[in-house]
């Protein structure tokens, strides 16, 4: 699976986006939750802008599910 480029808002969420799922500002506000650095699950809430849950599965890959919190250009894209 091949994941997409990370976004500035954080490592989380271009990650849950790259598998069509969760929040754009949502997963991204939690500050890089999605990224797993060892194998297994992790789970991480974050709560910022919006309150984001991204679950690690494995290496770095993640999905992610958020609230719809608009991003900075007011896109509330889901």
């Amino acid at each position: 699976m091949s994941l997409p480029p990370l976004r500035p808002y954080g490592l989380g969420g271009g990650v849950g986006r790259g598998l069509g799922v969760g929040s754009d500002l949502g997963v991204d506000v939690g500050v890089g939750v999605g990224v797993a650095v060892a194998v297994g699950v992790a789970v991480a809430v974050a709560v910022s802008v919006g309150v984001a849950v991204a679950v690690a599965v494995g290496v770095g890959e993640a999905v992610g599910v958020g609230v719809g919190v608009p991003r900075p250009d007011g896109d509330t894209r889901t």
